[in-house]
């Protein structure tokens, strides 16, 4: 039986506020990544709607978690034979989150999560925190943990996934300039520490006054890039294999030798 699962990461421009041109994106890139064989496509944080808004703007654009645009992706989903997994500014009552939802290749909800490591201002100004980690889930037979941009640089998170189980982390963000080190040297140890597999995928060029430093990539669990971008479009893919995670671990038993007792205050 085969376990491997093929993963695509579409690197973009921003079109902030389009939700008719994010949708048609989002199927040509489905089309895209099911027509090389891939089982799951990752877009960047907030990718449906746009990141960096005013608050306003942001206020209208933003979709509740179940209506007509997901709707309008789980089609795509079906329609391909592929899971995604998109961002969006998120509505739910009067507050507002900055999301991640994946939606499988039978176009059912999968998983969800919300950012709990806001950036500064611009996410404190645009979005609560989500109050938890989201709990893994399966695509394909692979455990699957969903982190947001900012997320990725706290270790306590990531580890906390692969404790419960992950193999793959999902990470769609929007890394500007001058954070680049994060996309090249810190997702890469995230990947290595933890032994499994990261797919870590940014916008390219501009969007307001930021601008995205690119640098996709879908690194492995010995901290070796599979793919990476680099400041233009771009649609990573990668196969992974369940069997690199097991030589890893076996190799470096860092989940083994583990001490939780001399980490306590870590949660304090």
């Amino acid at each position: 039986m085969n376990t491997d699962i093929t993963i695509a990461a579409l690197q973009h421009v921003p079109a902030p506020n389009n939700l008719a041109a994010a949708l048609r994106r989002l199927e040509t890139s489905a089309s895209q990544a099911a027509d090389g064989g891939c089982d799951l496509l990752v877009v960047p944080e907030c990718s449906i709607t746009g990141y960096n808004q005013p608050l306003e703007t942001m206020q209208q654009i933003a979709l509740e978690a179940k209506g007509r645009t997901t709707d309008s992706i789980s089609e795509i989903c079906r329609q391909h034979k592929i899971a995604i997994a998109y961002g969006f500014a998120e509505k739910d009552g009067n507050q507002y989150f900055n999301c991640v939802q994946v939606i499988d290749s039978s176009g059912d909800i999968a998983g969800k999560y919300r950012k709990t490591h806001l950036w500064g201002d611009l996410d404190r100004t645009l979005f609560s925190a989500g109050d938890a980690l989201a709990p893994v889930f399966s695509i394909k037979g692979w455990q699957i943990g969903l982190l947001i941009c900012y997320d990725i640089e706290f270790p306590e998170a990531a580890r906390a996934l692969a404790l419960a189980g992950a193999e793959l982390i999902l990470v769609p963000t929007g890394l500007m300039q001058p954070w680049r080190d994060v996309a090249e040297r810190v997702v890469p140890v995230r990947a290595y520490e933890n032994q499994l597999y990261i797919a870590y995928c940014n916008y390219c060029e501009a969007e307001g006054d930021l601008t995205y430093e690119g640098r996709s990539g879908i690194v492995g669990p010995d901290g070796a890039d599979l793919d990476r971008a680099g400041k233009t479009p771009t649609l990573l893919t990668a196969t992974l294999t369940k069997d690199a995670i097991a030589k890893n671990r076996e190799a470096l038993p860092y989940h083994r030798d583990r001490l939780p007792h001399l980490y306590k205050t870590l949660a304090e």
